[in-house]
């Protein structure tokens, strides 16, 4: 482990709410400080998150902590800020990419490096990025609650927030650390993409004969949208910005993405049928039993909604903490709605969505609690 020397990249855009906790966290860790060095780019915040970021880079250095810079980040976006850092990573093995609205355990580098340098003895050969866990927030009540579980639900948030254990090979985890050398190879982060970048990093990675892994040896906590407006927004730009990728790779869709409308489709379908059946029955030819049921493609569409509402139903139900919570049935709902509605606008090259959380000053209330 002598020779690793993390380089910790932060964006941040209006992060004041909690970037302080961020950055404390990282300045605390156990890793030998003279090893790590961390940059925040700032994409042109209008709050004070450069003084926030400047005056820790004072006290660390007083403390003998972590050197720390505060640079602008021109692009705005977290995968310019990222490329900026990889063009500044000099003699750095690794870049451990994290976000201002959340933070880590006081050991979480220690742990990660040391389970990566591990599973690299076991494979016999370097892993191109090992992501971690992102845990639920100890927040018990309230729509917030309700929205961190749907995100870390099965149906809710995808690979990020997937609940796991042990390590193991991953598509697209969260929060990784990365093999300086094996993203250099690939020529860093598409800039194309301003939501799903990480997930296009690593899908490149693996093409190229880099091993992307995940670990539960330590955890990330994170700030999530607190209300369903800013749950809407959410949903919105990432299923608009991963339609923009599908279109450029089409091989990299999964079916889970687009159930909703294939829902949606069947049941309209269905619907059509009825519509037609009804008003002309002999449209069905030798198929009597259609013909004389002319109910059945209502009923099949109703029965597939209804399908469709159980389903989200049993799932706020029965979560891990065993109470019902009708506010996550809500969530999972305005969530697939959002996210299908945004593959939509990214298949017609609409304008894309903004960025809800920093229009809704970090859309959250949680002031840094969860």
């Amino acid at each position: 482990m002598d020779e690793v020397k993390i380089l910790t990249v932060i964006p941040i855009l209006d992060e004041s709410e909690h970037l302080d906790r961020c950055i404390t966290s990282l300045r605390n860790q156990t890793f030998d400080s003279t090893r790590h060095r961390i940059l925040i780019l700032d994409g042109g915040s209008s709050d004070n998150s450069v003084e926030i970021a400047k005056k820790h880079a004072i006290d660390s250095q007083s403390s003998h902590g972590p050197l720390i810079e505060v640079l602008h980040n021109p692009g705005k976006y977290v995968s310019f800020a990222r490329n900026i850092a990889l063009e500044k990573s000099e003699d750095f093995t690794h870049m451990f990419e994290i976000i201002g609205h959340t933070w880590v355990p006081e050991d979480h580098l220690e742990l990660r490096i040391n389970d990566l340098l591990d599973a690299e003895q076991s494979l016999g050969r370097r892993i191109g990025s090992m992501g971690t866990k992102i845990m639920p927030s100890e927040i018990t009540s309230g729509m917030a609650k309700s929205i961190e579980n749907a995100l870390h639900s099965p149906l809710g948030g995808s690979g990020q927030f997937a609940r796991f254990e042990g390590r193991s090979y991953a598509s697209s985890p969260a929060f990784c650390i990365h093999s300086v050398e094996a993203v250099k190879s690939i020529g860093g982060w598409d800039v194309r993409w301003v939501a799903g970048q990480d997930h296009d990093l690593n899908y490149r990675l693996r093409e190229n004969g880099w091993p992307v892994m995940r670990s539960d040896v330590s955890f990330v906590k994170m700030s999530k949208r607190s209300n369903l407006s800013g749950l809407w927004g959410m949903g919105r730009r990432y299923g608009h910005w991963r339609m923009r990728q599908l279109k450029e790779y089409p091989s990299r869709a999964r079916l889970r993405e687009f159930l909703p409308w294939i829902g949606m489709i069947a049941i309209l379908v269905s619907l059509g049928l009825n519509s037609l059946v009804t008003i002309n029955p002999d449209i069905m030819g030798d198929l009597n039993f259609i013909s004389s049921n002319s109910d059945i493609f209502f009923y099949f569409s109703v029965i597939l909604f209804q399908c469709y509402l159980g389903i989200l139903i049993l799932m706020s139900l029965f979560k891990s903490d065993n109470s019902p919570d009708f506010g996550m049935f809500l969530s999972l709902l305005v969530l697939h709605i959002s996210f299908s509605i945004g593959l939509l606008t990214g298949f017609f090259g609409m304008k894309p969505p903004g960025n809800e959380r920093v229009k809704g000053a970090n859309n959250s209330n949680n002031k840094g609690r969860n």
